[in-house]
């Protein structure tokens, strides 16, 4: 019988093994702490460790089976729901009884009640941004108070905030479990990706040359998502490098890379990008945090993109400051470019500038073009010749047609 081939595992094994140690040994003391990291994978490194015996056995001791742990992504949801329907769906796992009913309890209650039979719980919680960024903490300070009083419960939390910013010192007064222990991850460096790119060229028996490999990790600068992206387009479309990077799907990606950064960051990323870096910037909180993580490098004593592929975005958002309206003329720089265009183009292009970046759904577009009864005259193929003759024509003109992207099922938009 035919062996079936062990995939290798998408990071290595010593990264696996560092993240591990520092995570396990916050569940082992009953502590808690924050990942503060750009790249949100959390979800599947936590869960590669928590479901390895091996791992647990090494790191927890020979009584490993006494932590219970769990991955907790929250999302928009509510962080102390999560949590106790997380700790009464392990009291079901483990067939914890109680002579109260299990559904009454609260999440002290079945604390106590796993206390009670030796175990120590640890979670795992993601997704927290909408949480941190709507300002309202009372959940986060709940929290805190069910931790604290707990001997058996623990918690590491993943950000991809960075929470140690000044901004967030009332969050530091209230909730200081978060701040316990605090590791900013960098990047993946080159081994991690070479893994990573090994992992999946064997998943999908697809094997691009080594040169094709240098150029992907060199361009996305160590974040895997845009990684797999860009593997998975040159598989697909059997396309070169330098097309894979400039898709449609990996600007749509770079763009949500480029806004988990704050302004503070982006000017500081802008400034390195298009060389009017000051050095008095290099003493700012931002640039410190920027540099830690590796989103900015440093190169013969100069500071560089440390995701090289970001210059795309940086490039996209100088050429979209160059458009404005005025009236009915439509302008780049002082250039009216309202003669070249058609009236529907015209006006497609006009909703689309007048969105600031926002996605323009059809049926919107749709009833600007064809007024009150425009469900009468609708046709999805019309509005994309629409869109497909205003690109070739944007091209023409020497503007670049990848300004304007299609999203499936929702709309277009600029930018």
């Amino acid at each position: 019988m035919k062996k079936t081939k062990i995939s290798e595992p998408p990071i290595t094994d010593g990264t696996t093994m560092e993240n591990a140690r520092k995570w396990l040994n916050i569940i082992r003391y009953t502590e808690c702490g924050t990942v503060i990291q750009l790249q949100d994978d959390c979800e599947y490194r936590v869960l590669e460790i928590i479901n390895n015996k091996k791992i647990l056995k090494r790191l927890l001791g020979k009584y490993y089976r006494r932590y219970l742990l769990r991955y907790v992504p929250i999302d928009n949801r509510n962080l102390l729901t999560e949590v106790r329907e997380g700790l009464a769906e392990i009291c079901r796992a483990k067939k914890i009884t109680s002579e109260k009913n299990l559904a009454d309890l609260d999440i002290a209650g079945l604390l106590h009640e796993l206390a009670g039979k030796g175990y120590a719980v640890g979670f795992f919680i993601s997704h927290i941004t909408s949480l941190i960024k709507s300002g309202k903490y009372q959940d986060l300070i709940d929290f805190e108070y069910i931790i604290r009083t707990s001997k058996n419960f623990s918690a590491v939390v993943f950000s991809e905030i960075d929470l140690t910013d000044p901004k967030y010192k009332q969050l530091s007064d209230k909730c200081s479990f978060l701040y316990d222990h605090i590791s900013k991850y960098p990047l993946y460096g080159k081994d991690d990706c070479r893994q990573f790119l090994k992992h999946y060229t064997e998943q999908w028996n697809f094997h691009p040359d080594r040169k094709i490999v240098n150029q992907i990790i060199g361009a996305c600068g160590g974040y895997l998502w845009l990684i797999h992206q860009a593997l998975r387009t040159i598989r697909n479309e059997e396309c070169i490098v330098d097309e894979a990077l400039t898709s449609e799907e990996m600007i749509l990606k770079l763009e949500t890379v480029w806004n988990k950064f704050t302004p503070e960051e982006k000017r500081v990323i802008e400034k390195v990008y298009f060389d009017t870096f000051e050095s008095s910037l290099s003493l700012t909180h931002e640039y410190s945090y920027l540099k830690k993580i590796k989103a900015i490098i440093e190169s013969d004593n100069k500071p560089a993109l440390g995701i090289p592929l970001l210059a795309e975005i940086l490039r996209r958002e100088l050429r979209l400051k160059k458009f404005r309206l005025d009236r009915d003329k439509i302008l780049i720089g002082e250039r009216d470019i309202s003669s070249n265009l058609s009236k529907n183009e015209k006006v497609f292009l006009t909703l689309l500038l007048n969105s600031k970046k926002q996605v323009v759904a059809r049926d919107t577009i749709a009833a600007s073009l064809y007024g009150q009864n425009w469900q009468e005259n609708y046709s999805d193929w019309a509005i994309d010749r629409l869109s497909h003759r205003l690109r070739k024509k944007l091209n023409r003109l020497g503007i670049d047609s990848k300004l304007i992207s299609t999203l499936k099922k929702k709309g277009f938009k600029f930018g």
